[in-house]
């Protein structure tokens, strides 16, 4: 880590260097909820379309277990990278207390991991696509009873969710979606190699991490990744060598040094932009700051559902909701204050492109 006299960024300074450096949203995943929803909304809102990249992309469960769309060449780098050893490591926000509770049984993380992965690799070789269901009906039997605990909400036991979820991606599955209610798993292509070593995979995540959301501290990298903080910034002192220290808020916070100057320097984000629902810009952030009004940050990370947001000048404005009907897309769009006709007129030329990205033939924009 840089040890020189430690530089003051205020807020505006993160927002500006934020805006540019998420105009690229690859790097760190796009989260696909509901599955085929919002991660091709992300990288069509910026000009990127995911069917004409000749390297590809992949959709599968990785960050926090939750589907996120890849590059396809950045999929072997998640799967190194989060294949925890540990399951005391997994906050239970994430994935709850199993990975915990294997733990205090003496049961590694990794080889549980290793097991479930095994058993869906058995469960893929006829070749066929299987849905979330069919796939954890052939799984539970092959595995360790102690790994497949009884659920009362289903009614039988099954693989553990968080556990099913972070093997789908040691076991090479991606996923297609057929509606946002209906996904299948993909068989794994080629056999499975040795695994790779964690810690360089860890120590580049931590450097996407910072390229795109610093400056931050370990606690900001341990809550993307679902990680607990103890754990976060073992992480983080993979890369902590690259780092330089700035102030912010009165606290320490880290940028990659190479990156300094582009903090210093991004140019004051203008205009008015939406933003789908679970979007980059949002999911990896630091809540606090992006939003520190608490009641204005309670509709943006909505328990419901998150909405889409409004950003005008970079900041966080307002949300907005979509509905159909008679063959028109309306996205109703909600100001946290009042918007002059210069910003309205924005914000429904915005909301064309919201709509076009959609698919949608008839775009309306409403102010609630």
């Amino acid at each position: 880590m840089t040890r020189t006299s430690a530089r003051s960024v205020d807020r505006g300074r993160v927002i500006a260097y934020r805006a540019l450096s998420m105009r690229d949203v690859l790097p760190t995943g796009a989260q696909d909820h509901p599955p085929g929803r919002t991660a091709r909304l992300a990288l069509r809102l910026r000009g990127i379309e995911p069917d004409d990249d000749p390297g590809g992309h992949a959709l599968v469960q990785s960050v926090r277990g939750a589907i996120h769309l890849h590059a396809a060449a950045d999929v072997d780098l998640y799967t190194a990278a989060l294949r925890i050893e540990d399951g005391a490591d997994i906050a239970p926000y994430s994935f709850g207390t199993f990975g915990r509770e294997l733990s205090a049984d003496g049961v590694r993380y990794d080889a549980a991991l290793a097991d479930v992965a095994d058993a869906m690799r058995a469960a893929m070789a006829a070749g066929e696509p299987l849905t979330k269901g069919e796939l954890s009906e052939a799984v539970t039997p092959a595995v360790p009873p102690r790994l497949a605990p009884w659920c009362g909400g289903c009614g039988v036991n099954h693989v553990h969710d968080g556990l099913f979820r972070a093997a789908t991606l040691q076991a090479g599955l991606r996923i297609e979606v057929e509606h946002s209610t209906l996904f299948r798993y993909l068989p794994p292509t080629g056999e499975a190699g040795p695994p790779a070593d964690p810690a360089p995979a860890r120590a580049e995540l931590v450097r996407r991490f910072l390229r795109a959301f610093g400056p931050a501290r370990p606690v900001h990298l341990a809550g993307w990744l679902g990680l607990t903080p103890a754990a976060g910034r073992r992480w983080w002192a993979l890369a902590e060598d690259e780092l330089e220290e700035v102030r912010l808020g009165g606290h320490r916070h880290y940028v990659l040094a190479d990156a300094a100057a582009a903090l210093l320097d991004a140019p004051e984000p203008e205009g008015t932009r939406l933003l789908g629902p679970y979007d980059p810009v949002t999911e990896l952030a630091d809540r606090e700051l992006l939003v520190p009004d608490r009641t204005r940050r309670g509709s943006v990370w909505n328990p419901a559902g998150n909405p889409g947001v409004l950003l005008v000048d970079g900041e966080i404005a307002g949300t907005w909701r979509q509905r159909s009907a008679s063959g028109r897309l309306t996205l109703t769009v909600r100001p946290f204050d009042g918007l002059g006709a210069r910003r309205r007129s924005e914000v429904e030329a915005e909301a064309e492109w919201v709509g076009a990205a959609l698919g949608a033939e008839r775009v309306a924009a409403a102010f609630g």
